[in-house]
């Protein structure tokens, strides 16, 4: 069972790298090297993408809370 979701931990974390390294390309650069990255992302994975579900769910809850917020500002 942690093997399956170790695979999946790694998945999620490469894609998250991938899209990461995708907003850093520049027309000029020659390029990044992944190794090391990827090295991190396989021992680490279940760490890592449990860090990034709780800090993507706590920015969701803050940008939410502040739509609530300027609503009950509209009200009144």
């Amino acid at each position: 069972m942690y093997l399956y979701i170790h695979i999946v931990c790694i998945f999620y974390c490469f894609f998250k790298l991938i899209k990461k390294y995708r907003k850093l390309e520049n027309p000029g650069m020659i390029g990044v090297s992944p190794g090391l990255d990827t090295i991190m992302v396989i021992m680490l994975a279940p760490a890592l993408a449990v860090v990034d579900l709780s800090l993507t769910w706590i920015r969701m809850y803050k940008e939410a809370e502040e739509v609530r917020r300027n609503q009950d500002k509209q009200i009144f």
